[in-house]
């Protein structure tokens, strides 16, 4: 599989898929929508706390007592008013653009979309970019994606949910081959990339109609003996990490709707255990709402994400 990585062999031309969601069910573009408004709404909502000890604690099952934020207010590290985002989402977007232009994942044509974002703040609330990744910045300002270890954040996992919406309807090979291809953009180490087409392959049976555990447990016993740093995902943990390692991230976003009844649930549980919360918050969103479905996110929190497809021709097309 590691091979499928350099090549992505079906492009995927225009026009026959601009656009994906013209040729699927109600019932998919209604849980496509719910991924990317939910990637969206968890980065806004966790905004408030990223960085932060947060409000509730971190034992699973978490539990939503006391105080602790439910609204998105804004606020944090950046005193940005209610509805802004972080690079979660200003990544999204910049990935999001580039599948519309080339109709298939192109790391060129990516990369020249994330460079407009790191120096030229667009796809961003302020028009300025903030909250860059180590291994991020790297990438970008080197050209030369790191490969180490230590280098396997999640700043792929929490833009890639829209590679899943774009290949929604080609073979799980070539969602693989695009979502490892997308990954190495920015982060090429072989846990990274992994862990991204877990998380994609898992959104595509969410959105297709697959319970959360028996997706999961599909995806568990296709590779989990792939290497032993995967599996962590696959286990139920007794505390939630909230670092930016991507195999916790993806472990604490799909733990944390699988304890969960709801999209709110899983998205206020997300955010007020604080740390990396934006990005836990934007994959644990994305996966609620492939789950669910728009129509069960609540309103006074779509109104922000819709916002933000809107300005958007990438996303635009996901209303």
């Amino acid at each position: 599989m590691e091979e499928n990585f350099e090549n992505v062999s079906d492009c995927l031309h225009s026009p026959k898929t601009l656009h994906a969601l013209r040729e699927t069910e109600d019932d998919f573009k209604d849980r496509i929508k719910g991924m990317i408004a939910g990637n969206i709404i968890g980065d806004m909502l966790g905004l408030t706390q990223m960085s932060g000890p947060g409000m509730l604690l971190p034992v699973r099952p978490v539990q939503l007592k006391g105080k602790y934020q439910k609204e998105i207010t804004g606020g944090g590290l950046y005193g940005l008013p209610a509805g802004s985002w972080t690079d979660d989402t200003s990544m999204l977007t910049a990935l999001a653009e580039s599948l519309l232009e080339k109709g298939c994942v192109s790391s060129e044509n990516e990369r020249r979309h994330y460079m407009k974002w790191f120096t030229e703040g667009e796809y961003t609330p302020a028009g300025e970019a903030f909250d860059i990744g180590r291994t991020t910045r790297e990438a970008l300002t080197t050209g030369i994606p790191p490969a180490d270890r230590e280098s396997n954040g999640n700043g792929a996992l929490m833009r890639s949910s829209v590679i899943t919406a774009w290949y929604i309807n080609s073979t799980d090979k070539n969602l693989i081959d695009a979502s490892g291809l997308s990954c190495s953009v920015t982060h090429a180490h072989p846990i990274a990339k992994f862990t991204n087409v877990i998380y994609n392959l898992l959104l595509k049976k969410l959105i297709t109609g697959f319970e959360p555990e028996q997706a999961v447990m599909m995806l568990r016993d296709e590779f989990e003996g792939l290497m032993d740093d995967l599996k962590d995902i696959f286990l139920e943990p007794e505390v939630y990490q909230t670092t930016p390692y991507c195999v916790t991230t993806l472990e604490t976003a799909v733990w944390l709707n699988m304890e969960s009844a709801s999209f709110e649930e899983a998205l206020l549980k997300a955010v007020n255990i604080g740390g990396d919360a934006d990005t836990i918050g934007a994959v644990t969103g994305a996966l609620a709402g492939a789950i669910y479905g728009s129509g069960a996110i609540p309103g006074r929190w779509m109104r922000h994400a819709e916002n933000v497809m809107g300005r958007y021709e990438g996303l635009k097309a996901f209303l």
